[in-house]
């Protein structure tokens, strides 16, 4: 990454350099005093050859002897292949032919294997220039390593096939889907929960498995995002299996953008939810029949005196719902309250005396003396005379205890659902071996605190901290001890922040703290704080010392624009924080 980052400052050395040795090498321009060219090259902080056309290094300056361990001037004189490892020798002389050709090009630019004198291999990334020095024809080359760009290219190809095993893997369905609508990637479940097979679905478009009443709202969804308007969108649709079966999906739909932030293709995420459905058309059904119940006065119709010392009505239905007789209650009006839970009877007789001049609606509990417990719905309103006094109450109770139970049952299955698709969220942004945020949760949390500090100025700091000699404590105590000291350096962490600071595993033995409303001196003080408790581990009865350094980094930073930059200023702390301990700084170790 940080070869990527330094490669313009690189071209434009490159540029000047280049001139200067075809300009300087050759004649002063007069009127100028001379400078000492050889000091200049072999003072330049990048790595740099002057190789001629019979593949002879003539020149190499200070960093270039450095970067590939050779002592000062011994290159010099030497044959250029001492830096080409032998698999590609016969390959590189015909390159080198090629360059000093009148065919060849002039400028070459291109990423190869450097052997340094010990004969270890080097990623680097070249750039070749054809100048002219005392009249002689020399390749100029500019040496930037890449080791270190190579390594994260590999780990991002693992994360891939991470990716790509989570992909297939998943329990619900997951596809890819061109900003047209056809199926790019489908992964197994999906084929399954469809009854096709991937090759049919990739032949297909999104629009011809979704059932046409559901298609104008999804497409609408789909330009809104195209548009700009939000990252996402949910939505429950019906679609079609490869038989013509319809079924019930919960659609989460994300617009992934490319590097210029244009959209490039949607993640779609589907999952059966046809058994909530049915649960849903249960309690329809339901709340359907105790409709057709109160229409067909099923229900109990009641009337009293205002201060329901007497009832005046009651139908038949009282004996089915109360479970009492009519000619009881009567008989003894108290009764029609003594069948009342005693949690609810205060409750129902202050609703009724509240708005006896108006109308009420309350649900209570009745106990029957056979089924137990009944919900009951009542509503009714007082019905006055023409004088203004109250005459009567009038009352409509309903048993509802078949549409509260379903409820609750739905409820409890929503729940469980909701549960289930937390955990999967949770999953998603954890790490599996230390339980912190992963990169991916941290980047989300980076850019909330960026957009916080772009419209209010709300302060925010990161600590970059990274394992010292991880590579060691895996060499000398095994992985599953490197493993351990990776959980107990997350713990430690964790026990010396705050509760609403953040700890995610950035990558390999590198973690990122993120310190909300804190500013440069109280994140200096976190990290002090950090370091004032030393960690030491044990692990298969074996004590060691974990160390670690610290980089920090301020979101009010002139060069923070994005959460990667805003990491990568904090990680150039805290090599800067290694290189001041005298601690190992080798990303190899990582």
């Amino acid at each position: 990454m940080e070869g990527w980052t330094l490669l313009v400052p690189a071209l434009l050395l490159l540029a000047v350099v280049a001139g200067w040795l075809w300009y300087g090498y050759g004649k002063c321009r007069p009127g100028t005093a001379p400078v000492s060219q050889d000091t200049l090259f072999d003072l330049c902080p990048d790595p740099m050859l002057l190789v001629n056309q019979d593949g002879m290094i003539s020149k190499a300056n200070a960093a270039a002897h450095q970067l590939l361990g050779y002592s000062n001037s011994s290159m010099n004189g030497q044959s250029i292949d001492i830096l080409i490892p032998e698999s590609i020798r016969i390959q590189h002389q015909h390159l080198v032919s090629l360059f000093f050709s009148t065919t060849g090009e002039r400028r070459m630019n291109n990423r190869i294997w450097i052997q340094d004198a010990t004969g270890r291999k080097i990623n680097g990334e070249i750039h070749l220039a054809l100048v002219c020095v005392n009249e002689q024809p020399m390749a100029f080359a500019t040496i930037r390593d890449t080791t270190e760009l190579w390594k994260e290219e590999r780990k991002l190809r693992e994360q891939r096939k991470a990716y790509g095993e989570l992909f297939e893997l998943s329990s619900v369905g997951i596809c890819t889907v061109s900003l047209g609508g056809r199926f790019v990637r489908v992964n197994n479940h999906l084929c399954e929960l469809l009854g096709y097979s991937s090759e049919e679905l990739l032949d297909l478009c999104f629009q011809d498995i979704t059932h046409p009443d559901d298609l104008d709202s999804d497409v609408v969804k789909v330009n809104q995002l195209l548009k700009g308007e939000g990252t996402s969108y949910t939505m429950e649709k019906r679609y079609f299996r490869s038989g013509g079966e319809i079924f019930w999906a919960a659609l989460t739909v994300t617009l992934i953008r490319d590097e210029q932030g244009l959209p490039d293709y949607f993640i779609s995420v589907i999952q059966d939810i046809g058994d909530r459905k049915e649960s849903e058309l249960m309690l329809q059904l339901s709340e359907t029949k105790f409709r057709t119940i109160a229409e067909t006065i099923q229900a109990v119709v009641w009337m009293a005196r205002p201060d329901l010392s007497e009832i005046l009505f009651v139908n038949p239905a009282y004996e089915t719902v109360w479970g009492r007789s009519c000619a009881s209650l009567y008989g003894r009006p108290q009764s029609f309250f003594d069948a009342i839970h005693p949690d609810d009877r205060e409750l129902m007789a202050e609703a009724i005396h509240d708005h006896r001049y108006g109308s009420w609606s309350i649900q209570y509990r009745v106990i029957h003396p056979q089924d137990g417990i009944r919900y009951i719905s009542d509503s009714g309103k007082g019905v006055s005379n023409p004088r203004g006094g109250l005459d009567y109450l009038i009352g409509l109770a309903k048993d509802i205890t078949d549409q509260v139970e379903t409820r609750i049952e739905l409820e409890a299955a929503l729940k469980k659902e909701q549960e289930a698709t937390e955990r999967l969220h949770q999953l998603v942004r954890t790490d599996p071996l230390t339980g912190c945020l992963n990169r991916q949760a941290l980047y989300e949390e980076l850019e909330s605190q960026l957009q916080l500090y772009n419209r209010y100025k709300t302060p925010s700091s990161i600590l970059f901290i990274d394992l010292n000699d991880f590579k060691q404590i895996n060499d000398t105590y095994g992985h599953i001890a490197g493993d351990e000291a990776l959980r107990a350096l997350s713990e430690h962490i964790l026990a010396n922040i705050r509760t609403t600071d953040v700890l995610a595993r950035y990558a390999g033995d590198e973690f990122v703290v993120v310190l909300p409303h804190t500013n440069v001196r109280e994140a200096a003080v976190a990290a002090r704080n950090l370091r004032a408790n030393v960690l030491s581990h044990n692990s298969q009865g074996r004590d060691f010392t974990v160390h670690f350094s610290i980089g920090l980094a301020y979101v009010g930073y002139p060069d923070v624009t994005s959460a990667a930059n805003w990491i990568e200023i904090a990680d150039q702390a805290m090599y800067l924080d290694k290189a001041a301990g005298n601690r190992p700084s080798k990303k190899s170790d990582h």
